[in-house]
């Protein structure tokens, strides 16, 4: 009779207390070509999320407006985007929010070229052409790059390709350079052998990924959200933790060679989960920037402050929330 009862309270608690994924929809996540979501992917390839009771699907995409079409099509629910991404898109900031900064980066972008064109250095660029996809962060990041060396994007030709196309541009002759990362760099450096030069510099302009979601999931799915912000930030500490892992899971998710993506990793890429009030200041430079160079229809600037969410990752770890706000009455 004991065994009966102990068996039929097991039963009971187990039918109560079993993860939410049983009674909640299952999350897809758009994430990009790059390593800046990275802390998502582990989360997903550890099972981090099926701890939090969230059964999820990821969606690899070559770039931001493939990320972007996806989300904003309905096949996914979340979305890893560059902030210059969401500030290209045509979104509704009222139904859309940002529920967290995924990572930062300071030295991802680098500028690659071609030494047989006559490059050496940064001022040889005057004159080159130089490939980078259409309005991206690339093409922004190689605007400031060259304003804080002397130049101005009328000192170059700029070449449009997509992020694919990059390094069959160089390797043709078509370009002399490129600004880029990843795997277009790794591959123009393989056609290049030793013919190539690399300049950097961390201090132009700091790169974030951004969690977009809908307004109305949050809504409806306030729990699961604040889940999936718990298996990130678990994601995040198995990086730190478990370093060489994490690299050779994304090094295969992302199709890179496991030198790039430990350099990539170790070197390059913050993983750090995060709300601050620098977000704004990011947003509204980049806003300006697609202004003017008309890359936007609108013709006034949005009010990213209602475009940030915060109250979801200060529920769950406070201290990553640096936005400033009223203080409670």
């Amino acid at each position: 009779m004991k065994t009966f009862i102990s068996v039929f309270l097991f039963a009971v608690v187990s039918f109560y207390f079993q993860p939410a994924m049983a009674d909640s929809p299952p999350v897809t996540i758009a994430t990009g070509w790059g390593a800046m979501n990275g802390a998502v992917v582990i989360a997903q390839e550890k099972g981090f999320f099926k701890e939090q009771g969230i059964k999820t699907t990821t969606l690899s995409m070559t770039g931001g407006e493939q990320i972007f079409h996806a989300y904003m099509q309905g096949k996914a629910d979340v979305a890893t985007l560059t902030s210059l991404s969401i500030v290209r898109s045509n979104l509704d900031p009222s139904h859309h929010v940002i529920i967290g900064t995924l990572s930062y980066t300071d030295n991802q972008l680098k500028l690659l070229a071609r030494k047989s064109a006559g490059i050496a250095k940064v001022s040889d660029l005057k004159g080159k052409k130089i490939a980078v996809p259409y309005g991206g962060f690339s093409h922004f990041y190689l605007e400031k790059f060259l304003l804080f060396n002397g130049l101005t994007l009328n000192d170059v030709e700029e070449v449009f390709v997509g992020k694919k196309k990059i390094p069959g541009t160089i390797e043709r002759g078509l370009a002399d350079a490129t600004m880029q990362h990843g795997v277009p760099i790794a591959e123009t450096k393989k056609i290049l052998g030793e013919d190539y030069v690399i300049f950097q510099n961390p201090a132009i302009h700091r790169k974030t990924n951004q969690l977009l979601v809908r307004r109305a999931w949050v809504t409806q799915h306030r729990e699961q959200a604040k889940g999936l912000l718990r298996a990130i930030l678990k994601g995040e500490e198995f990086i730190k933790t478990h370093t060489e892992e994490s690299i050779e899971i994304l090094a295969k998710a992302k199709k890179y060679d496991i030198r790039d993506m430990t350099r990539t990793v170790r070197h390059e890429i913050n993983y750090y989960l995060s709300l601050k009030q620098s977000i704004f200041t990011e947003l509204e430079g980049m806003e300006q920037w697609a202004l003017d160079n008309n890359l936007v229809e609108r013709k006034t600037p949005r009010n990213y402050l209602e475009m940030v969410d915060y109250s979801l990752l200060e529920e769950i770890a406070p201290k990553r929330v640096t936005i400033i706000r009223p203080l409670s009455l």
